[in-house]
């Protein structure tokens, strides 16, 4: 089961339409996929084992109004030696109609040097198990 995050829309989220702006997405995405790594840190701090976002898309299919029950779905597509890939879906509910949905690439990162760095075996297993 792909973990799940509500997010609450809020009045600033919305553009001149009156619906979420398209970049407000990217950071509903962001927020979900923080959730969820927080949840792998258990407490940890992000520099002992962090990454940086490498890439990031989005795919649009219907907008979202103010007071919409908003979900990102988030899920492990992909693990590599250095990086891995989440999609996403942003629904209306718990699998609802479908607003938007995404993908990002994420490079683990040594903090001290700025340079990629292999995935541990702990964190390896826990992304496989969710993929």
């Amino acid at each position: 089961m792909p973990f799940s995050h509500p997010i609450e829309v809020r009045f600033g989220d919305l553009d001149a339409m009156g619906h979420v702006n398209n970049a407000m997405i990217v950071t509903y995405i962001e927020q979900a996929r923080f959730q969820w790594w927080r949840s792998y840190l258990g407490g940890r701090k992000f520099q002992e084992e962090g990454f940086l976002l490498a890439r990031v898309e989005v795919d649009y299919r219907m907008p979202i109004l103010l007071g919409e029950d908003v979900r990102v779905e988030l899920h492990v597509s992909r693990v590599g030696n250095s990086s891995f890939e989440l999609t996403y879906r942003i629904t209306k509910g718990l699998a609802g109609e479908l607003f938007a949905e995404g993908k990002s690439v994420q490079v683990m990162l040594d903090f001290a040097t700025n340079r990629p760095k292999a995935l541990s075996a702990a964190t390896r297993e826990w992304l496989e198990a969710q993929a």
